[in-house]
């Protein structure tokens, strides 16, 4: 990386690259002071501790520039009572963050029904986490990689399953848990497809979520989109 490189600007770009056209991202600093929030934002997070509330303005303020290069007018967005965003009529999006960097990506409702990110450090996923998020199936694929690389495509498959969560809730408002999906990774493309198992019937079995995958700057994301 060059010795001038903008981390932020990279992961934006990186996201921008894996994304269709109207879905535009914005990317912040989760380090930076609480501020940039409309009051009913503000309100969602009086009481949490102040690195809760640092991140959280910084989902919102990238939020507000998305919303802002997508050319729509500025509004809040909420929390509702599941924690999650509550976008502004017209709108869909999706917010994430993780230690280092904050993402939001926005897109017309008209023009797609959900989009989703999902960030995560580029590290080992937790070895007692592992198989909690992977099924045997996967499980076995990561036994055939090299063992300095399978503990981080064990976090590439953790961040797969958060995003496609992240995708399908607003559409179906059903809870999932890890083993309700299973997913097969392209490491050559960067490319993950998941589909829904076990007793996930509200789906449609044709549904098969998809997405892109990248790892910027120390930074792991995920991001699909559903139209």
């Amino acid at each position: 990386m060059a010795l001038d490189s903008d981390p932020f600007a990279d992961l934006a770009a990186a996201l921008a690259r894996a994304l269709p056209p109207g879905v535009v991202v914005a990317v912040e600093d989760p380090a930076a002071s609480a501020e940039g929030m409309f009051d009913a934002e503000a309100r969602a997070v009086a009481r949490a501790v102040s690195a809760r509330r640092a991140e959280f303005a910084a989902g919102r303020r990238a939020a507000h520039r998305a919303m802002e290069r997508l050319g729509v007018p500025c509004a809040p967005v909420a929390m509702g009572p599941d924690r999650a965003p509550v976008w502004p009529r017209g709108v869909i999006g999706s917010i994430s963050h993780c230690e280092g960097a904050c993402a939001a990506l926005v897109a017309r409702a008209g023009e797609m029904r959900a989009v989703s990110v999902d960030l995560e450090p580029d590290t080992d996923l937790p070895a007692d986490l592992l198989p909690i998020v992977c099924s045997p199936g996967e499980r076995a694929w990561l036994g055939g990689l090299a063992p300095e690389t399978a503990g981080r495509m064990a976090r590439l498959i953790f961040s797969v399953k958060e995003c496609v969560f992240k995708l399908q809730y607003p559409v179906t408002g059903k809870m999932l848990e890890f083993s309700d999906m299973e997913v097969d990774i392209d490491l050559s493309d960067h490319r993950f497809s998941a589909r829904f198992v076990g007793s996930t019937g509200a789906h449609s079995p044709r549904w098969c979520p998809s997405g892109y995958f990248g790892m910027v700057s120390g930074i792991l994301f995920c991001t699909s989109f559903l139209r």
